[in-house]
C-alpha cells in the first residue's frame, strides 16, 4: 500500500514537471474543453487491481468474502468489516468515465465499472495413504483454496478544475459498490470411515474449533468444501478526489488523482460454510451447511482505504 502511495506521488509530480518543461509556443495554445463539452474516459485503479490479485496467505478477496485471518491463522467468518471497508470503499478497477463541462471551473462527472480476483492458493501435506503403508514415506498431495471475486460500483459527483493545459482537479460526490463471490476447498487426502481426519493444511484444520461450535452433531470433524454468500455486499458512500489533468492536445488529456471514501454503509448478506465429515451414524461421507452470519449492516468510516485513479479523456 505504501509503495502504491509513493508511485502515485512520483506520477503527479513527473506529470506537473513535464508538462512545465514545455515550450512557450505549446503553452500558448489552450488545449481545455469549452463550456457545453462532454468527456468520455476510461480509467485503471492500480490499488484495486492489487487488491484484487494479492495471494498473500488466503488473499485480502478471500478476507473480503469471509473474514480477517488472525494471528494463528483461522480464517474467521463475521470479523470481515475493515475488509469490506477497504475494497468496497475502492473505485473499481476499470471503469468508463463521463464528464459534462457545465461550468469553466466545474463539471459533472459519472463512472461505472468492475473489479474482479482469482485465486488458487496450494500448500502440499503428507500423502496418507502413502504414509500408511510407509510411515518413513516424503509423499505429498496438495490442498487448494480457490477464491473468485468479482464486484463493480457507479459514482456521480461534481468535479471543479483550476488552470490551462495543466490544470488542478478535485471533487465529490456517492459511490454505489459491490461485491461478492464464494471459497471453494480441494483436498489431496480424501475422508473415509479408516481416516476421518485426514492430513490437511494447517490453516484449515484448525478450523475444526469453529466447525465444533457449529451445532451439527452427526460429525465429530469437518473440514469447509466451500464458503459463500447468499447474495452481494452493498456499500454507498461519499467519495472526495485530488489530482491533476494534463491536456497534450486538443480536448484529449491523461489525468491522475488520489480518491478517498471517508464513510460507507455496507450491507452484508448471508455466509455459509458448507463441511464435509464422516457420518458417524450412516457410515459414509456427508456434508452440513452452516450458516455463519445472518446478514449485517455497518457503518463504515477511515482514511486508510485512499485510491488511484490513472485517467484517459476525450471531449467532444
Amino acid at each position: 500500500m505504501n509503495k502504491i502511495k509513493v508511485i502515485t506521488v512520483s506520477l503527479l509530480c513527473a506529470l506537473s514537471m513535464g508538462v512545465m518543461a514545455q515550450t512557450t509556443e505549446k503553452e500558448a495554445k489552450v488545449y481545455t474543453p469549452e463550456v457545453g463539452k462532454m468527456g468520455i474516459g476510461l480509467n485503471f485503479n492500480p490499488v484495486a487491481a492489487a487488491q484484487g490479485g494479492s495471494a498473500a496467505s488466503f488473499s485480502s478477496v478471500g478476507q473480503f468474502l469471509y473474514g480477517t485471518e488472525t494471528e494463528d491463522g483461522i480464517i474467521k467468518g463475521a470479523e470481515a468489516k475493515p475488509n469490506q471497508m477497504y475494497i468496497l470503499a475502492q473505485q473499481p478497477m476499470v471503469s468508463i468515465s463521463y464528464k459534462y463541462q457545465a461550468k469553466e471551473h466545474m463539471a459533472f462527472k459519472a463512472s461505472i465499472g468492475f473489479s474482479g480476483g482469482y485465486v488458487n492458493y496450494r500448500e502440499y501435506v503428507n500423502d496418507d495413504k502413502a504414509m500408511a503403508l510407509n510411515p518413513m514415506s516424503e509423499a505429498q498431495v496438495a490442498d487448494a483454496v480457490k477464491l473468485d471475486y468479482k464486484g463493480g460500483g457507479i459514482t456521480a459527483g461534481i468535479e471543479f478544475n483550476a488552470g490551462k493545459n495543466l490544470r488542478f482537479v478535485g471533487g465529490f460526490g456517492l459511490m454505489y459498490s459491490f461485491g461478492g463471490g464464494d471459497v471453494k476447498f480441494e483436498y489431496g487426502n480424501q475422508i473415509t470411515q479408516a481416516n476421518q481426519h485426514p492430513t490437511t493444511m494447517e490453516k484449515i484444520d484448525k478450523n475444526i474449533n469453529e466447525f465444533a461450535s457449529s451445532g451439527c452433531t452427526w460429525m465429530d470433524y469437518g473440514r469447509p468444501v466451500k464458503q459463500y454468500n447468499v447474495g452481494v455486499s452493498h456499500g454507498i458512500g461519499l467519495y472526495v478526489n485530488l489530482g491533476l489533468e494534463w491536456f497534450f492536445m486538443k480536448n484529449a488529456s491523461i489525468g491522475a488523482t488520489v480518491d478517498l471514501t471517508p464513510i460507507m454503509v455496507a450491507f452484508q448478506p448471508q455466509t455459509y460454510t458448507i463441511y464435509e465429515g464422516y457420518d458417524k451414524y450412516h457410515g459414509e461421507v456427508a456434508q452440513y451447511n452452516d450458516l455463519i452470519s445472518p446478514g449485517s449492516t455497518y457503518l463504515l468510516y477511515g482514511t486508510e482505504n485512499i485510491g488511484v485513479n490513472i485517467s484517459l479523456h476525450y471531449y467532444f
